[in-house]
């Protein structure tokens, strides 16, 4: 959460009360944050040099504004270009395409992409092998156990909504990745007619 609230503080300088309210108003999808977890965010990134106070004068409340150093752009981007290691795969992603406008070469923001893209497949090939697992022993163990067809039922239900929604994260991927075109090439200059033209 700490690199995240990096990135919201590159999009604008924003007080701690700024900060909880983003999260507040639909960011608790990405990540459940308290108040007390952002302070101690925001702390932690005024001790390591990433953030300082706003030189403008504090807000109206007198709640002082944290800017980005250029060593904190640079833990970053750092972490945007990282495996996602700890984080889940699905907070990784959202949390990453959420910023991800603010990495302005276009490569870069394809090979992030892609390892993003890499490690939710990875996930979903994971569930597949779990499915075909659980699948078997399902049929292996009918025979002995026909008490326990409601359990199996919403067992292979709860994994199959894994299989989807892993599927739909490398399918989201995907199409951000198709909609990020190329920039178009400059145009060439118009040539004079090598026939001579109008004399």
């Amino acid at each position: 959460m700490r690199n995240f609230i990096l990135g919201l503080l590159l999009l604008h300088p924003l007080s701690l009360y700024e900060v909880h309210a983003r999260f507040a108003g639909g960011l608790a999808h990405i990540y459940a944050a308290s108040y007390g977890s952002i302070h101690r965010s925001l702390t932690q990134l005024v001790a390591r040099g990433d953030i300082e106070p706003e030189a403008a004068a504090p807000t109206a409340r007198n709640r002082k504004r944290y800017v980005v150093t250029d060593q904190g752009k640079r833990t970053w981007l750092a972490w945007m270009k990282e495996s996602p290691g700890g984080e889940g795969v699905e907070v990784a992603a959202l949390a990453r395409v959420f910023l991800l406008g603010l990495v302005e070469d276009r490569r870069e923001r394809l090979s992030i992409l892609a390892a993003l893209r890499e490690h939710a497949l990875a996930e979903h090939e994971a569930l597949l092998g779990v499915d075909r697992d659980a699948g078997a022993a399902e049929n292996t163990g009918a025979a002995e156990d026909t008490e326990d067809t409601a359990g199996a039922r919403y067992r292979a239900a709860t994994l199959a909504y894994g299989v989807a929604t892993s599927k739909g994260l490398v399918d989201w991927l995907d199409a951000i990745a198709t909609d990020d075109p190329a920039p178009a090439a400059p145009a060439t200059p118009a040539t004079a007619s090598t026939t001579g033209g109008r004399r």
